[in-house]
């Protein structure tokens, strides 16, 4: 009976330790959720262009919104605000940096316009999240046009999550149809141990 219970606690024990997550300074906890190593950025190379499709924790969003700057950020209402929720950026770009997804192969002010309406109005059909097997379509929807200033663009997309999940913590899958450039559908998984492994930001100026 006591080797029994030993073993137990020995197992619970490993649970406590795995379950303790780092906490970590703004610097510290950027380059971790950057870092592809974690599993929260996912990159594909399909033909020439890059497809980065990078988890975004509710921590990351509010870094990001405040600019580590929290006395003037009201914290708890923004945090309430994306309780229930999961958060992606879609980054796409040509490897050799000479052009502009918009821009790129483009011959007529006519073909850029039908490619930007693309990715202000309809791209957004042409993605989804599958969650613990079930498929979920984005709640929110912003395509970033850079105007040219940058050789890449950006889509920002937000799901709700199944009821009585408060944040994600299940397995995930990000997925985009890429309908201008034909690449295919692009995802990007993100495991359970990924998501339980995102340190705490450290709320502090």
């Amino acid at each position: 009976m006591r080797k029994v219970i030993n073993c137990i606690g020995i197992v619970f024990l490993f649970l406590s330790l795995a379950s303790c997550k780092k906490n970590m300074k703004a610097g510290e906890y950027v380059s971790y959720v950057s870092k592809n190593d974690n599993g929260l950025r996912k990159n594909t190379v399909v033909d020439g262009f890059e497809f980065c499709m990078q988890y975004r924790p509710y921590d990351y969003i509010i870094l990001m919104e405040s600019k580590g700057n929290f006395k003037s950020y009201d914290l708890e209402k923004r945090s309430s605000e994306l309780k229930g929720t999961a958060w992606f950026s879609i980054t796409i770009k040509r490897s050799d940096n000479n052009s502009t997804p918009l821009r790129y192969g483009i011959t007529s002010i006519e073909e850029y316009n039908q490619r930007l309406n693309y990715y202000l109005n309809e791209a957004k059909k042409d993605i989804w999240l599958v969650y613990d097997n079930e498929t979920i379509h984005p709640a929110s929807y912003l395509f970033e046009n850079n105007y040219n200033l940058t050789p890449q663009e950006t889509i920002m997309v937000g799901f709700f999550l199944p009821a009585g999940e408060d944040y994600p913590k299940k397995n995930m899958q990000l997925s985009y149809n890429d309908q201008v450039f034909k690449s295919g559908i692009i995802k990007a998984t993100y495991s359970e141990d990924a998501l339980r492994n995102i340190p705490n930001l450290v709320y502090k100026n």
